[in-house]
């Protein structure tokens, strides 16, 4: 698992760093929901805003999935201050039992930078439901750490 959270990590800091991402991150935190909570380590990516709106990328794993789950976005930022960033967008969920089927998710995305020196740090909170899944919901606790930023 940890061989291939490293590999996927470095494919995609190449490929955002080629492909013109403006932030890569990596999380790591916790997954509530209408389930056990548990574990999860993520692989984040936006592209550059475009009107205030950011196309993005998740790839997440639990300490039980092989493959992530991954979800696609488009989100707006809604405030966007020195002290925190509030998005809401809508987007596709992927995930592995579904042999990766899409699922439309409302999403909302939180971010607070922590006050580390040099290094782009932060509690982010990512919120989604499923509107056509009787409105299955999750909740993403985590302290994301920036590999890249671009700008």
């Amino acid at each position: 698992m940890l061989r291939t959270t490293l590999s996927v990590t470095v494919l995609a800091a190449t490929c955002a760093a080629l492909a013109g991402a403006q932030r890569l991150s990596v999380d790591a935190g916790l997954l509530v929901g209408k389930f056990p909570s548990e574990p999860v380590f993520e692989l984040h990516g936006d592209s550059p805003p475009f009107y205030a709106t950011r196309a993005s990328f998740t790839l997440s794993w639990t300490d039980d999935s092989k493959k992530p789950t991954v979800l696609t976005e488009a989100e707006h930022s809604i405030v966007d201050a020195k002290a925190i960033g509030i998005g809401l967008g809508a987007g596709l969920l992927w995930l592995e039992d579904n042999q990766y089927r899409p699922y439309p998710i409302i999403i909302s995305t939180t971010f607070v930078p922590l006050p580390v020196p040099r290094v782009g740090v932060g509690l982010v909170a990512i919120a989604s439901t499923q509107p056509f899944q009787d409105f299955d919901w999750s909740l993403v606790v985590a302290l994301s750490v920036g590999l890249f930023s671009g700008r």
